[in-house]
């Protein structure tokens, strides 16, 4: 899993990166960023990540002035101090509103929220891909007849 994190305090940048290598030790931080200017130069110059970690005061501005230079399609885990942004932060591809100081469990937590959210995405995609393949809705087989010798099993 590749993660960006938006953040302009450097401890709590370090923070967040000690937490998601707790919680998701296999995940990859690609950068830290600390202002909207420097978010906006890394998503015009690199591929979407897998999640963001933002914070919604930024070095230069609200985090949410990102969203006006570049499309961001990647989902979002707010990492916050300011709660008066949570119903704006869920209009934005959010999976979780956190308020910092961000504890261990909370942001495992969202990060299973996220995992399970890609998981019922990737289903619903690969069932979109065999109806467009196969030109019409498949109805799948909810019971199937297992023969071993002369025993059948349902």
């Amino acid at each position: 899993m590749k993660i960006l994190i938006l953040e302009d305090e450097p401890l709590a940048a370090k923070r967040l990166e000690s937490l998601v290598k707790l919680v998701e030790p296999a995940a990859e931080i690609l950068a830290k960023l600390e202002s909207v200017r420097s978010a906006v130069k890394w998503f015009n110059e690199h591929p979407q990540p897998d999640l963001i970690l933002m914070d919604i005061q930024l070095a230069d501005g609200l985090s949410f002035e990102l969203f006006q230079q570049v499309e961001v399609k990647a989902p979002i885990i707010f990492t916050t101090a300011y709660d008066e942004y949570a119903i704006r932060a869920f209009k934005v591809n959010s999976v979780d509103y956190l308020l910092k100081p961000i504890e261990q469990d909370e942001l495992e937590a969202a990060m299973d929220k996220f995992k399970s959210q890609q998981q019922a995405t990737s289903q619903d995609q690969i069932g979109k891909v065999l109806e467009t393949l196969l030109g019409q809705k498949t109805e799948w087989k909810t019971r199937f007849l297992l023969k071993a010798g002369a025993r059948s099993w349902t």
